[in-house]
């Protein structure tokens, strides 16, 4: 009797014996950096044991979940058959970070040509004889500086370094000059440009 017992238990598969996967086993692979793909398909492998009431739901998304993830596990209920896998997009991924960085003007020289102008004009007005011609050449030099100083500043710019991580893991920093996203954004590269997702 007793070797049939033990017979039966051998018999039994492993996986009976795994807890239900819950939501804060999915909030831990997220947490712990795994892509969405692998998520979801640790979510289609496991006995479902997830809390899908609204504090469940709301406990989710605040632990960095995902919505795409988040329909999948309301997917799964007890019983409920595997969805298909969704075809991997190695070119799909989510906004990380977006950094604003200014960039500094070049001048042109125009600038510099126009202050020198402005300056000898109005050095010219200072004194006579020599201290007029003295007077003259700073004003030059001085309204030189000043004015490429203001060009540069007239052309600075700003640009976007936006972060994205790609489902497939990877990640890639991209250079704009103008940005409508935000952090969290869903995104998928196309010819070499950011599109939403």
């Amino acid at each position: 009797m007793r070797s049939l017992l033990l017979s039966l238990l051998l018999c039994v598969p492993l996986l009976a014996f795994a807890a239900p996967m819950t939501n804060d086993d999915v909030i831990k692979m997220v947490q712990g950096g795994l892509n969405d793909a692998t998520v979801m398909q640790a979510v289609d492998g496991a006995e479902p044991g997830f809390d899908t009431s609204a504090d469940g739901l709301v406990r989710l998304k605040q632990g960095g979940v995902s919505d795409a993830v988040i329909q999948r596990i309301l997917a799964r209920k007890p019983g409920a058959p595997v969805a298909a896998a969704p075809q991997a997009c190695a070119a799909c991924g989510t906004i990380t970070g977006i950094r604003e960085i200014t960039k500094p003007g070049r001048g042109t020289g125009v600038g510099a040509v126009a202050g020198g102008v402005v300056g000898a004009l109005l050095g010219n007005q200072v004194g006579h004889g020599t201290g007029r011609t003295v007077a003259t050449l700073a004003g030059a030099a001085g309204g030189a500086v000043a004015g490429n100083m203001i060009e540069k500043k007239a052309r600075e710019g700003k640009t976007f370094e936006i972060s994205v991580r790609f489902d497939d893991g990877s990640g890639r920093v991209f250079t704009q000059d103008t940005t409508s996203w935000s952090v969290g954004s869903r995104v998928k590269l196309l010819n070499g440009a950011l599109t939403p997702l």
